[in-house]
C-alpha cells in the first residue's frame, strides 16, 4: 500500500478504535460514577447519556465499519489512475469560486464525480476536491463501493451512487 495512503487509512482505525474502547466506556463510566455519588446530578447526566448515545454510537460503528472496508479494499486493489470529471450541479445552489491569488488557495468543490456513466459522490462524509480534477487514483472497480483519492494517496474516501443526478443523466440521455 502507498506509504501516505497506508498513514491515512492507519489514522482513522486508530481514531474510530479510541471512540469505540476508550471514550464510549468511559462515557458510561462516568453515568454509572455519578449514579453512585450523587443522585441529584444521575437524572440530568442519565438523560443527556440517553438522548447522545442512540445518534452517536451508531454513528462511530458506521464510520468504523467504513474504515475497516476502506482497509480491505486498499489492501486487496493497487492504486490506478481513472479518468473522471468534476460535476457541478447546478440545481444545489455549488458555484465554483474562482481561483484567489491573493489566498494562493485554489477552488474545492463537494465530490461529486462522473466515471463513466455513472454520476458517484463520496461517503459516509462529504469530501471537497479541486474544480481542476481529471483523473483519480481508484482502487476496486471504478463505481460504487470503490475507494478513489485525488493523486497523491494521502486523503482516500469510497464511493456510492448519486442517486438524484444519475437519474437526471439518464433522463437526458434518453430524450
Amino acid at each position: 500500500m502507498h506509504p501516505p495512503t497506508r498513514r491515512a487509512i492507519h489514522r482513522r482505525l486508530i481514531r474510530q478504535a479510541v471512540l469505540l474502547f476508550v471514550v464510549w466506556p468511559g462515557f458510561f463510566l462516568a453515568i454509572a460514577l455519578a449514579a453512585a455519588s450523587d443522585a441529584e446530578q444521575f437524572i440530568p447526566i442519565l438523560v443527556r447519556g440517553v438522548f447522545v448515545t442512540p445518534v452517536l454510537l451508531p454513528l462511530n460503528l458506521w464510520g468504523a465499519v467504513t474504515a475497516l472496508r476502506m482497509h480491505r479494499t486498499l489492501s486487496a486493489h493497487p492504486w490506478r489512475l481513472v479518468k473522471c470529471e468534476v460535476v457541478v450541479p447546478g440545481t444545489h445552489g455549488w458555484r465554483p469560486r474562482e481561483y484567489d491569488p491573493a489566498t494562493a488557495r485554489e477552488a474545492r468543490v463537494p465530490a461529486i464525480l462522473s466515471i463513466g456513466r455513472e454520476v458517484l459522490t463520496s461517503t459516509p462524509f462529504k469530501r471537497h476536491v479541486s474544480v481542476r480534477l481529471d483523473h483519480v487514483w481508484c482502487a476496486g472497480p471504478p463505481g460504487p463501493g470503490a475507494v478513489v483519492s485525488e493523486p497523491g494517496g494521502a486523503r482516500p474516501f469510497r464511493l456510492a451512487l448519486r442517486k438524484d443526478l444519475t437519474a437526471s443523466t439518464t433522463r437526458a440521455d434518453a430524450t
